[in-house]
């Protein structure tokens, strides 16, 4: 792979990985407040601690220390 800033040969992949998570969602409580009273505040813990990851290759430039996808 070369480099599109230096057009050196000297580079290598990186993967990065992104979590993000849940938490307490204020518009699920105010729904479940309104149908099912003071007890539909937990509604809004529903799905609390969920999340996603997501992964991104990129090349790096030894060189120059560039960042770049292809």
């Amino acid at each position: 792979m070369r480099c599109p800033s230096c057009g050196s040969d000297y580079c290598h992949i990186i993967e990065e990985t992104e979590s993000k998570i849940k938490g307490y969602g204020i518009f699920k409580g105010c729904c479940g407040y309104l149908i099912l009273g003071p007890i539909g505040w937990l509604c809004g813990l529903c799905g609390m601690g969920e999340g996603r990851t997501t992964r991104k290759a990129y090349w790096v430039c030894n060189h120059c220390g560039k960042k770049f996808r292809v």
